[in-house]
């Protein structure tokens, strides 16, 4: 879904009250020169493709988690891999929609330049953030999935709230985030691309469903197939690798290697005269 805010990156002028909040960070001074800043959407409270969402307390907390936080790429921890920090975040609010917004600021520098002009050009634009939550609720039954367990599936039947965020570990660039609409420009994916990543994901779905029935009808024969079938139908990617795995497992307990020597036949009493 489109949002009705400018999700643009903005190349702004840094007020000295900016600066200043960035320069708490470096252990030089740091001038408008030296610094590329921009917008970044973190995160909102839109049901994402895991089938989560942020309420808005919990944007309210994370945009005081946030600041400071490093920007990295892919949510791979290293040091080589800081790019950014975000100096301050706030939520947005339009009607029942809310987003973290946050201004973040990198070096212009010669290892940076790269990075810097793929951000103006839109090719770096998606951003995924790595957070910490106390509670997790199903938003049929209100029951803490985190803590406790609830009949209903997600994605399916219900939807999870993530609520009480504990810290804010980092933002990183990403190809795919989980929220549709994080990312540092307002154009978000085109709807092609969309498409045929649920194309992707659905063959792949398909494929474990046809393993699972194939393997079902060896180790639980008085299973029927349209029984197999449904039970695949209520289970996300997660659930029907876990089901392959259990099918593959009890099927190579299933059957006794046919070469494998007797106790007897590997006596050394077949030896003695």
């Amino acid at each position: 879904m489109k949002k009705n805010f400018d999700n643009a990156i903005e190349l702004f002028t840094l007020t000295e009250e900016e600066l200043a909040k960035i320069n708490k960070y470096s252990l030089t001074e740091l001038t408008e020169k030296d610094i590329f800043a921009f917008n970044v959407i973190l995160c909102d409270n839109e049901i994402d493709r895991d089938f989560e969402c942020f309420d808005r307390d919990a944007l309210e907390k994370l945009a005081e988690l946030f600041v400071g936080k490093t920007g990295i790429l892919n949510h791979e921890m290293k040091a080589e891999n800081q790019v950014a920090r975000i100096y301050s975040a706030e939520v947005e609010t339009e009607d029942t929609h809310s987003r973290l917004k946050a201004r973040a600021y990198m070096l212009r520098s010669e290892k940076n330049s790269s990075l810097i002009d793929e951000i103006c050009a839109g090719i770096k634009k998606e951003v995924s953030v790595n957070v910490a939550v106390s509670e997790i609720v199903c938003s049929v039954c209100g029951e803490d999935v985190k803590h406790s367990h609830c009949e209903h599936i997600k994605g399916k039947d219900c939807y999870h709230i993530l609520k009480n965020p504990t810290d804010a570990y980092e933002w990183s660039f990403v190809a795919v985030p989980a929220q549709k609409n994080a990312g540092t420009v307002k154009s978000f994916a085109e709807k092609e691309d969309l498409e045929k990543y649920v194309q992707i994901a659905e063959k792949y779905k398909n494929f474990l469903r046809q393993e699972i029935v194939k393997l079902t009808a060896v180790v639980s024969p008085e299973l029927s197939v349209k029984s197999v079938e449904n039970i695949c139908k209520s289970l996300d990617v997660d659930g029907l690798e876990q089901l392959r795995r259990d099918c593959l497992e009890a099927e190579s307990k299933h059957f006794t290697p046919q070469l494998v020597k007797s106790k007897e036949e590997n006596s050394n009493n077949n030896f003695l005269i």
